[in-house]
């Protein structure tokens, strides 16, 4: 939903709140709303209530004094604690003398419920107040609605009409978020590129009717390969991707495997079927942040890889951290240049010993290369200025992700030289 939206709708439900508390004059309210995907009320403003309170509290429909109204959908005004409905237990019994609960309904569903507790006069509730709480639960009714609606329009302008899956204009903001996400957060990024195999031929030979079957039958595969918290999205035209946030090359081709096997047993138009079509797949597999440094060179990366499996007859071809030719189908690229990488200080501060065992030493000297951090299968490399050829060199040898960063040669050399010195020598040292 769009962020604009959202902020609207919210501040609109905050100064309702708000309204409705001061013209009742109450000294506890609150508002509660029906949970996404959920039956339960839980409180989504409140006035006079502990914030642990407020997050404990978890309403079903028919239980305690809010939930009766929510499920009846009828208001209750309580002028004195003895003149109180008998309800099954729930946010407990109410201690106050005089209290007011009012439905908020939409389209005949019941949506929440607006409570306003003791009246700072001491005084209780009266007709008048019950008439203006349910005025205003009829806005916040309405500003609901608007808030979905909001929400609707935000979905259906990201969504591709045939396939409902995400699309173009989605894919791109969400690649980038999940690209900062990932840099913050030092984690993989996994992009699979994926070209439906002889799409123009079914087009040509069998008329744009099949044709969008046949995208509909691939999305549906996508809809039940990838994981949760993957983003399916239609490219454009027979172009599919999917963004796999926490996810190396190991974890990306499994879900490609299983595109691959969903797509097999998609059902196809009877048209291909009495020809004994079959639907293929070319998917191509990339990582951030190596190879592959910003979310327009993962998707360069990820299409290269997709387009060497098409040449290659289909299936899944992996564009290697090393960027070496390999025989998992990975590519050499004379085009991709390496980011811009951050200058570190101190290196000493950061290299471990042990870190220095996961590079063979004689790389190491070659380049003055010193590790100074690991994190899952990405390791940061320390070198004395920008070295493509190293990175791929140590990449190849060690099979882990490279990224660079930069710092003084001299310090460097000091530093691998002493985490070099065998622990015996240090002992005689010490002696």
């Amino acid at each position: 939903m769009d962020n604009d939206i959202q902020r609207r709708a919210e501040d609109l439900l905050d100064s309702i709140f708000k309204v409705a508390t001061e013209l009742v004059r109450g000294e506890r309210a609150s508002l509660m709303l029906r949970e996404d995907n959920s039956s339960d009320f839980v409180i989504a403003r409140a006035v006079g209530l502990a914030e642990d309170v407020r997050r404990q509290v978890r309403i079903k429909p028919g239980v305690g004094v809010a939930g009766l109204v929510a499920s009846s959908m009828r208001s209750l005004l309580v002028r004195d604690a003895a003149s109180a409905p008998i309800v099954t237990a729930g946010e407990g019994s109410y201690r106050s003398e005089s209290f007011v609960s009012v439905p908020i309904v939409v389209d005949n569903e019941p949506r929440g419920v607006l409570n306003v507790t003791e009246r700072i006069d001491g005084r209780p509730f009266d007709q008048a107040d019950l008439e203006t709480l349910e005025l205003l639960a009829g806005h916040i009714g309405a500003v609901l609605v608007q808030q979905e609606q909001g929400e609707a329009l935000q979905r259906l302008a990201e969504t591709d009409p045939l396939t409902w899956l995400f699309n173009r204009r989605h894919f791109d903001r969400r690649l980038e978020a999940e690209t900062n996400r990932a840099l913050r957060a030092e984690h993989l990024l996994a992009l699979l590129m994926i070209d439906v195999d002889r799409f123009k031929h079914y087009n040509d030979h069998y008329g744009h009717r099949v044709g969008d079957l046949v995208l509909k039958a691939v999305a549906s595969a996508l809809k039940q390969a990838v994981r949760l918290y993957d983003v399916p999205t239609r490219y454009g035209g027979d172009e599919f991707a999917v963004i796999l946030p926490d996810a190396d090359t190991e974890a990306a081709t499994r879900v490609a495997r299983r595109i691959l096997e969903k797509t097999e047993l998609a059902s196809l138009p009877v048209e291909l079927l009495a020809e004994h079509e079959h639907l293929g797949l070319s998917i191509g597999v990339a990582t951030f942040p190596r190879p592959a440094g910003d979310a327009n060179g993962l998707v360069e990366a990820a299409d290269a890889a997709m387009y060497r499996a098409k040449q290659s007859g289909g299936g899944i071809r992996v564009w290697e951290h090393s960027l070496g030719d390999g025989p998992r189908g990975a590519m050499r690229s004379r085009t991709m240049n390496l980011p811009p990488a951050p200058y570190l200080a101190d290196p000493s501060r950061l290299a471990t010993s042990e870190l220095q065992q996961l590079v063979p030493n004689g790389l190491a000297s070659e380049f003055n290369a010193l590790v100074v951090g690991r994190d899952g299968q990405v390791l940061t490399v320390a070198l004395p200025q920008p070295n493509p050829s190293a990175v791929d060199a140590i990449s190849k040898a060690t099979g882990f992700a490279v990224y660079p960063v930069f710092s003084n040669s001299a310090d460097l050399e000091a530093t691998r030289r002493r985490l070099a010195v065998p622990v015996e020598s240090k002992t005689e040292q010490l002696g």
